[in-house]
């Protein structure tokens, strides 16, 4: 099986660590939600994609918006889980902060590939 070298794309394994957790954490929604719980999963692994075609295309900055959009929309859909109390707190604060981390490493791979200045 090909691998990318994690180690060469710290980004890469941090959204796998955030992914692996995610899923933990979804086990708890109903199946009452269960669109938003797949839909959530499908963002995940689209975004995991992105990131991945990202560290190979020349072209990086095309991705940023949409990388950018799939993370405020998982932000929004965990925050929508809690407030119906099929997340703890505590999970919510985890992703979150792992989200705001993996956030500002694509702003600074970003910024170093592309060599642009106004990204904020």
């Amino acid at each position: 099986m090909f691998r990318i070298n994690n180690n060469d794309f710290k980004i890469l394994s941090k959204y796998k660590e955030f992914l692996l957790e995610l899923d933990n954490v979804l086990e708890n929604v109903p199946r009452k939600d269960m669109f938003y719980k797949d839909k959530i999963k499908e963002i995940g692994l689209e975004l995991l994609n992105e990131i991945i075609e990202s560290s190979y295309s020349d072209d990086k900055l095309s991705y940023f918006a949409s990388i950018k959009t799939k993370i405020s929309v998982i932000d929004f859909e965990l925050e929508r889980f809690y407030n119906k109390k099929y997340i703890s707190l505590k999970a919510v604060n985890s992703l979150g902060l792992k989200l705001v981390e993996i956030n500002k490493m694509l702003i600074g791979f970003l910024k170093n590939e592309c060599k642009v200045n106004w990204f904020n």
